[in-house]
């Protein structure tokens, strides 16, 4: 049987676990708020897992409801949940529309969309049976409709007016089953075919609770992201660089020999401490390696009003992981990265802001990796490579003509500068001319520049000479030019690699 993930997610108190309740007929171990802490404070605090099957015709699927929390400060386990559904089910209050956490729901849904090609979303909208006046019931709904428009998510998104009050008549809950049964239809096919495509690749599990059960072993609970494992499979605890094997598997409390991507599953194995794991990864051994830095294509969350910038730091959410991580900017005119090419450092992303009105949403962006660095030590085996510049100039002027293709330039480098760093770089005039310094003269820092094509008429007509000077042989004219307050500029233009260890300077 085919397993199909719905994540259920929406602000606190929108009715998401209510929902999960009237629709599901299997609770798992984690489940409807079984947590102290949430019964005691009456919000979901944690991930819980539910599920019902549906009867589509030709088979029958099995349908996992992943509920998140919808507190503003558990939006890193909102993340985890959501990296691991194929369908969504936004539930908002109808009585309060769009709030805070919505909104970021919203924009986790465009951007699940945009990674995973696709992502059905219905919008449930609850607590209906509160609104007497059906005109004000459809104002409302055309009010998010209006919002939607404007998301990635369309005006054809699917919203379905319902009530979770067991005490109402639920004709509605019919309705979403209908509507869930019929996206499920249309989305199974590209389901089956990326489960498909997963089960040639390396076993990666998402473990999401983990606890023992006596004379049994440690259970570790969570969602298969890709390949198969069977019992008696060795696999390994990343997190903890730990080997175990299989002893046994069970999906929804009852045994099964393996599972395959999408399954929810919970696997068993002996002599394995809970408490060294919460939440984190398992794989066949050897196929994981830690993640030190990585090189992502970055995007920009639109709704994120502060700017982001070089050396900032940020909470970064891979999965159930979450790390301090401090970010390089850069870019490139190239379509796809590669170790190869020279990138421009970026001080700011430089986009614009959002308007006033809108909410500020904590995401602030979000991208696939390109390149990963493994090596603890990256700082100096690995990102010296990476060719990573700055751009810096230096400006002068000309001080004098020194003969039919060379002038003297004066202000370019400093004095005790290394000038010999400098010979052969290329310079360009406010004149539009082009020119090679080729040595230095006297002791000043002055150095002369060789002009493509000779000294032009416009760098003639700013410095003439003195009346009755004479050029002597292929040396210097005798008498100087005479330097005008509008002096013509030289600039010298340099990148800075921001990696390399070494101090040479290029173009």
């Amino acid at each position: 049987m085919i397993n199909v993930n719905i994540g259920v997610l929406g602000h606190v108190d929108a009715g998401k676990t209510s929902l999960c309740k009237l629709l599901s007929t299997t609770a798992s171990t984690a489940c409807f708020d079984k947590n102290p802490q949430s019964q005691e404070r009456g919000i979901t605090l944690d991930l819980g897992f539910s599920a019902f099957e549906m009867d589509l015709g030709d088979e029958t699927v099995q349908v996992t409801l992943v509920d998140c929390p919808g507190h503003a400060s558990l939006i890193r386990t909102i993340i985890g949940g959501a990296n691991i559904i194929d369908m969504m089910i936004l539930v908002i209050d109808a009585l309060k529309g769009i709030q805070t956490q919505t909104a970021e729901c919203i924009v986790i849904a465009e951007i699940l969309k945009q990674s995973k090609e696709s992502l059905p979303v219905i919008v449930a909208v609850n607590k209906t049976d509160l609104f007497p006046d059906q005109v004000k019931l459809e104002k409302v709904l055309k009010k998010l409709a209006l919002t939607f428009k404007e998301t990635s998510l369309g005006t054809n998104v699917t919203m379905v007016p319902l009530s979770c009050n067991t005490e109402k008549d639920n004709d509605s809950l019919v309705i979403m089953k209908e509507k869930l049964q019929m996206c499920i239809s249309n989305q199974l096919s590209q389901i089956k075919c990326s489960r498909q495509k997963s089960e040639k690749q390396d076993f990666l599990f998402a473990v999401d609770h983990c606890f023992q059960i006596k004379g049994q072993g440690t259970v570790l609970t969570g969602t298969c992201l890709a390949g198969e494992v069977s019992i008696n499979d060795k696999v390994e605890i990343a997190n903890i660089s730990l080997e175990k094997k299989i002893k046994s598997i069970q999906v929804f409390k009852k045994p099964v020999n393996s599972i395959r991507r999408g399954d929810r599953a919970g696997l068993c194995v002996t002599q394995f401490d809970s408490s060294l794991l919460e939440r984190g990864i398992v794989s066949f051994p050897g196929v994981l390696k830690s993640l030190h830095a990585c090189i992502i294509a970055l995007k920009k969350v639109r709704f994120y009003k502060s700017d982001i910038s070089s050396n900032q730091k940020f909470h970064i959410v891979a999965g159930y992981e979450v790390v301090m991580g401090k970010i390089t900017l850069f870019s490139s005119s190239e379509q796809s990265f590669s170790p190869d090419s020279q990138f421009e450092f970026l001080s700011n992303t430089d986009e614009p802001t959002p308007n006033e009105e809108q909410t500020n949403c904590r995401l602030a962006f979000y991208g696939s990796p390109v390149f990963s660095l493994h090596e603890e030590n990256y700082a100096t085996s690995v990102l010296p490579n990476l060719k990573v510049f700055k751009k810096k100039s230096k400006e002068g002027r000309i001080e004098r003509i020194f003969s039919d293709d060379v002038v003297i330039c004066k202000h370019l480098l400093k004095k005790e500068s290394s000038i010999e760093k400098f010979i052969h770089l290329k310079v360009v005039f406010s004149t539009g001319d082009e020119g090679v310094i080729i040595g230095t003269f006297g002791q000043g820092g002055k150095v002369k520049v060789q002009i493509k094509g000779g000294v032009s008429e416009k760098i003639k007509v700013a410095y003439p000479t003195k009346k009755g000077r004479k050029q002597q042989g292929d040396g210097p004219i005798d008498d100087e030019s005479e330097v005008k307050e509008d002096a013509i500029k030289v600039v010298l233009n340099l990148k800075k690699f921001i990696f390399t260890t070494q101090s040479k300077i290029v173009q």
